[in-house]
């Protein structure tokens, strides 16, 4: 008996020595939080979860600790270990680490549910949960009611970093006066916090208010002692995980902070794009062309700036970049209907890629002509009638590019060649048959225009053509 209470009271003793060790490194670990350092911070809540599996302080510490390390993603699994147990504050942290890894949309009915409950237990919920619920609507696109739970942590006591957030969706939504007010008491209650002095520029910006931006921008560069590289890695998990207005969210932050950086201004294109807000993406776009890695200098304010060597790209990477944007500018242009804007960029592809294929530039040269540019469709059409000479299509576009142009003589030539290729095209007939009235040829006209008529019984307008090329006498 004396030996088993012997053993009792070694097991009760080691019991209370490992519930003793690991509150000592649970403190350690918290340390290491408060103190930033993450990385000992991980090991350390790991050690913790080695002695005691499912400790809880130590499952919501681990998955804080991973977020805020290169390596966010390992946040997941603890945190998800710690909502599905209902460890207290385990919901919080499973919303959080799906936001910081650009799957907010997933956690949006948990941060409402969150809200209700605090509402319901303590008859209004706290800033963060309205944070994590106006984050989990702007994740999700939807716009509105992330305005309106950034309004409510507003309500509550959010702050400086509430009134930043809702400055940013104001101005998301269009309605700048709020943002703008906003911002500009975000910057003032928030002077050494370089991401709400730059997401409060990034509003400014948005909103059209360049002079306030570049100001607050300047504070924030000046805050941002470590560089840019977390924040674009954060831009970059947002869009990788899905979450286009979290990146869009960030990389308005790095443009508006780091002006001269062509990256940023292309990302942030590519963004607008993919929200379908084409005007704010062709702006974008067109302004990476224009600055460095993409161009081999930038100006700004009259100002020569040569490429900083860390950007620097090799000749061949730089034209593949150009010629992507260029392709984003040809989609955005046509979405926008810009007729002229995107025969401009189909040619400058051409150009780029040192196409070969007539194909190629005669759909640029249609797009001239479509624009009602002929003088600047004439040499490429010539160029595609170079490279294919027996190419109807060609000929064609050719005709109408030269009937634009008042060289009818020319546009008959190229007319004739296209309608011996194709004599049932109906497109070809109306274009020949026009010029040859515009040279007094009925006849002429009228042959075609009866050939097309006999391929083509049921077009209205080569009926009519014929009809009209018929009365004029010949």
């Amino acid at each position: 008996m004396r030996a088993i209470r012997r053993v009792g009271v070694w097991t009760g003793l080691m019991m209370l020595t490992a519930c003793g060790g690991t509150r000592g490194l649970l403190r350690k670990a918290e340390d290491y939080m408060e103190a930033g350092r993450y990385p000992a911070a991980v090991r350390t809540y790991e050690r913790v979860l080695e002695k005691k599996p499912g400790e809880p302080r130590a499952l919501v510490g681990v998955a804080r600790a991973w977020m805020e390390t290169p390596e966010p993603e390992r946040a997941l699994v603890p945190a998800q270990v710690a909502a599905e147990t209902q460890i207290a504050g385990g919901q919080q942290v499973l919303i959080d680490a799906l936001l910081v890894n650009g799957k907010g949309a997933q956690a949006l009915d948990r941060a409402l549910q969150q809200v209700k409950r605090r509402e319901e237990a303590d008859g209004k919920a706290p800033p963060e949960a309205w944070r994590r619920a106006s984050e989990t609507h702007l994740a999700s696109g939807q716009l509105n009611a992330a305005v309106g739970a950034a309004e409510k942590m507003l309500e509550v006591g959010g702050g400086a970093d509430a009134q930043a957030l809702a400055a940013w969706t104001h101005a998301r939504t269009g309605n700048c006066d709020r943002a703008l007010s906003l911002a500009a008491r975000a910057v003032t209650g928030a002077m050494q916090n370089a991401v709400i002095q730059a997401e409060a520029a990034a509003a400014f910006r948005l909103c059209g208010a360049g002079e306030r931006a570049q100001g607050t921008a300047s504070t924030a560069r000046t805050l941002l002692a470590e560089g840019p590289t977390a924040w674009e890695l954060s831009a970059n998990r947002m869009q990788a995980g899905g979450d286009h207005e979290g990146a869009l969210r960030r990389i308005s932050r790095l443009r508006t902070v780091f002006p001269d950086n062509g990256r940023y201004a292309r990302q942030l294109g590519g963004l607008w794009l993919a929200r379908d807000e084409y005007a704010r993406a062709e702006v974008e776009l067109s302004a990476a062309l224009k600055l460095a890695p993409y161009a081999d200098s930038t100006v700004s304010g009259g100002v020569h700036y040569a490429q900083r060597q860390s950007e620097a790209m090799n000749p061949d990477d730089r034209r593949g970049a150009v010629i992507r944007i260029w392709q984003d500018l040809a989609e955005v242009r046509r979405k926008r209907s810009d007729t002229e804007g995107l025969a401009e960029a189909l040619e400058e592809l051409v150009v780029l890629e040192d196409s070969l294929d007539p194909a190629r530039w005669v759909e640029v040269a249609e797009a001239w002509a479509n624009a009602g540019s002929a003088e600047r469709g004439v040499g490429v059409v010539q160029r595609a009638i170079d490279l294919a000479p027996d190419n109807p299509r060609a000929h064609f576009v050719a005709a109408r590019i030269f009937a634009s142009a008042g060289m009818v003589d020319r546009a008959v030539g190229h007319g004739r060649s296209a309608w011996a290729a194709m004599p049932s095209n109906p497109e070809i007939a109306l274009l020949l048959g026009q010029l040859y009235m515009q040279r007094g040829e009925a006849r002429e006209a009228v042959d075609v225009l009866k050939a097309a008529a006999v391929s083509n019984p049921r077009d209205r307008r080569v009926q009519e053509a014929l009809r009209r090329a018929q009365k004029s006498g010949f």
